[in-house]
């Protein structure tokens, strides 16, 4: 069957493919910027569409009254069929995923976000590639890893020591962009003496939306209002933190501030000289307002080291910060 559409030509069809005049635009009642409703339309004569037949189905119209075309895109809805798998089955499966691959398996469905948020996941993670001849911190001794709180950091953590992909990320020079610092909050700032040079460490926090999985972790510990807080395997005081290191040649005095800023804005350009780096570290307060620049030239190196990264812990550890670092100093050690 052809299927044929006409379109009626309208009544005024002398507009149509004229040139516009200048009672279009300098005489008109209205301004107007853009050319003319008539000049823009296409002459459009009796059009006649002809479609090859479409099959058998587009004949008759259904008995409902709808069209052939509207049935049809009914009928071709696919029609998925899924499996629901007990929980036991994606524990047994959950023993064979790769570190690097938890988040895809907790993205299959609620029963692996599930699994994943369970405190048996993390042990039989740590279990699957702990090796007692590589040196660890206490923490992380399998005497210390039977704790429910703070349990998936701490394998996170561990993992960095044990897990021989995540050991070559490190040395590949994973920290060497500094960009991702751009929207976290200053928390502290010290420095320390290197060799010949002076390297700068700005400790910055990300900030959590509410209701995500970190703001109810870091709520539970601060009411601390029932037993549910020391089995919560999400607890990370350091969660969503940085630590921004730029080594410089010369020693820069830093400012104290009074009010809670932010990173602006962060480039690395180079140096005069053109040997080395010129950086600008530009805050701002929560308005977004930009308060201070600090500018550091020459730069020997830049680096952000994560709250997972064992150097992390280290420059924390060699800080003269007056404030604790850990929230619970008898429950959380380096």
């Amino acid at each position: 069957m052809a299927l044929s559409v006409k379109v009626k030509p309208t009544k005024s069809r002398n507009a149509f493919g004229r040139d516009p005049t200048i009672y279009d635009y300098a005489n008109s009642p209205k301004c107007s910027n853009r050319t003319s409703k008539t000049s823009s339309k296409l002459t459009l004569a009796q059009i006649e569409l002809e479609a090859e037949p479409l099959g058998e189905d587009l004949e008759h119209m259904s008995d409902s009254g709808r069209t052939g075309k509207n049935h049809l895109a009914e009928d071709a809805l696919p029609i998925v069929a899924y499996n629901d798998y007990h929980i036991d089955v994606w524990f047994l499966v959950s023993e064979f995923v790769r570190p690097e691959d938890v988040c895809r398996f907790a993205l299959i469905c609620r029963k692996t976000a599930e699994v994943v948020q369970s405190g048996r996941f993390w042990t039989q993670l740590y279990r699957s590639y702990y090796d007692r001849s590589v040196d660890m911190p206490p923490r992380f001794q399998p005497d210390s890893m039977v704790r429910l709180r703070g349990l998936r950091s701490a394998v996170i953590r561990a993992l960095y020591y044990i897990y021989p992909p995540f050991v070559v990320r490190l040395t590949l020079g994973y920290s060497r962009n500094p960009y991702r610092v751009v929207g976290r909050q200053l928390i502290s700032t010290w420095h320390k003496r290197t060799k010949n040079c002076w390297t700068y460490c700005f400790r910055l926090k990300t900030s959590f939306k509410a209701g995500s999985r970190p703001a109810r972790s870091a709520q539970l510990q601060r009411e601390r209002n029932s037993l549910a807080f020391m089995q919560d395997i999400y607890m990370n005081p350091e969660e969503g933190c940085q630590i921004l290191m730029i080594t410089t040649d010369f020693l820069k005095v830093i400012p104290m501030y009074n009010e809670t800023l932010f990173v602006k804005n962060l480039t690395q350009t180079l140096s005069q000289s053109m040997m080395r780096y010129k950086v600008r570290l530009e805050l701002g307060n929560y308005c977004g307002k930009a308060i201070a620049e600090l500018v550091f030239d020459p730069v020997c190196n830049v680096s952000v080291l994560d709250w997972w990264m064992p150097e992390y812990y280290t420059e924390i550890s060699s800080s003269t910060q007056d404030e604790p670092v850990w929230t619970d100093e008898s429950d959380w050690d380096n």
